[in-house]
């Protein structure tokens, strides 16, 4: 494999990274337009889904990221193309914040630090080793032969905790808590569901790429790569289109992200032979890549941020205000209002008594500066 096929793949990884993201952003505008989707009522969730022109939009960009992600995978590793997802993690966090008013926290920014971290370190172990040359470190076995010879049990070992885990974390797990001291959720559960399903779906969209690359495409039919290709990606996508709905962009997208390429890695390994460093300190690179990944996923909070509550602020009853007797100028004095009968100006005077019939009333009136005055007899 020489440098320009090199720069070819990644130049494919990269797009293929691009184009997803608009297909989450199209997901995201269109779970925004419709009517409340869940797990319990699919088939009332896939129709409002298949109504939207947007979301099918949508399903049509993030097909074609798969294809170029599976062409730029055939001649080059899956931890090769792994920075160009770490560094587009930057336009998603720009995406939500200036498109949806999304504000990470100061936890999400460090889980996101570490998920930028875990590509890094990972790629770093496809470096060549002494006296090993960069396209022999980067060279992969063909693996169209083994995506052709791929016994059912092997498939099913990827496929069955790929579809198990999402069901698991999606109707125990991260059930939402009613309650008065409930906090909404971030959305964790939905995105490692729909990372562990979308991760599935490139596995098997890889093997379909390097048997047509193989000139093998006659035989992909007659392999689970096609079937399991179309159900898991109808189930990532159904589930991711419920997290969008619920959560924010950037956590749900950045955990999709983790979650499907390091199942990839993964499996890849399993199924195709993917190739893992031998010299010691690259392996132990490959290996921190992988845990940094799985800390990343602790790191993110579960439930939002509690916010703080606003101060209320108490309404003063209004005083009542009497006018009085009307002094020489004709104008009227205000004095807060007293019974005749009630407590005087001075703790401990009797009250005083009512006046005779007819005559007027005249009540004292007390300035700001605390002194009673009474108003002049016009």
């Amino acid at each position: 494999m020489n440098s320009t096929e090199i720069a070819w793949a990644a130049v494919l990884a990269c797009t293929a990274q691009a184009v997803y993201f608009i297909a989450f952003v199209l997901f995201k505008t269109a779970v925004g337009r419709i009517g409340p989707i869940g797990g319990r009522r699919p088939l009332h969730g896939a129709a409002l889904l298949l109504r939207s022109p947007r979301w099918v939009a949508g399903v049509g960009v993030i097909l074609a990221g798969f294809a170029l992600f599976a062409g730029g995978l055939i001649g080059l590793p899956v931890v090769a193309a792994l920075p160009a997802y770490g560094l587009s993690l930057a336009l998603l966090l720009v995406v939500g914040m200036s498109g949806f008013g999304e504000r990470p926290t100061s936890r999400e920014w460090l889980a996101v630090a570490i998920t930028v971290a875990a590509m890094i370190t990972a790629a770093l172990s496809v470096l060549p080793a002494r006296g090993e040359t960069l396209a022999a470190a980067l060279h992969r076995p063909d693996g169209a032969a083994a995506a052709q010879a791929l016994p059912l049990w092997k498939a099913g070992l990827v496929f069955v905790p790929s579809l198990g885990l999402p069901l698991w974390m999606f109707f125990v797990r991260d059930r939402p808590v009613a309650g008065r001291h409930a906090r909404p959720i971030t959305g964790i559960a939905y995105g490692l569901g729909a990372g562990v399903l979308l991760g599935a779906t490139e596995v098997f969209g890889q093997g379909m790429a390097m048997m047509l690359a193989g000139h093998r495409g006659a035989a992909v039919l007659a392999t689970p790569h096609p079937y399991l290709f179309v159900l898991a990606g109808v189930l990532g996508l159904g589930l991711l289109s419920i997290g969008l709905q619920r959560c924010r962009l950037t956590i749900i997208v950045t955990v999709v992200t983790v979650t499907a390429k390091t199942h990839l890695l993964l499996s890849a390994t399993l199924l195709y032979g993917e190739p893992w460093p031998h010299a010691p300190a690259l392996f132990l690179l490959r290996v921190a890549g992988v845990l940094f990944a799985v800390l990343a996923l602790l790191a993110f909070p579960r439930h939002e941020q509690r916010s703080a509550p606003r101060p209320v602020r108490r309404a003063e009853p209004a005083r009542q205000v009497e006018w009085t007797a009307p002094r020489a100028t004709g104008r009227y004095a205000r004095s807060p209002a007293r019974f005749p009968d009630g407590p005087s100006a001075r703790p401990g005077t009797p009250p005083a008594s009512p006046p005779p019939a007819g005559w007027p009333i005249v009540r004292p009136v007390q300035p700001p500066d605390g002194q009673v005055r009474f108003p002049a007899n016009g």
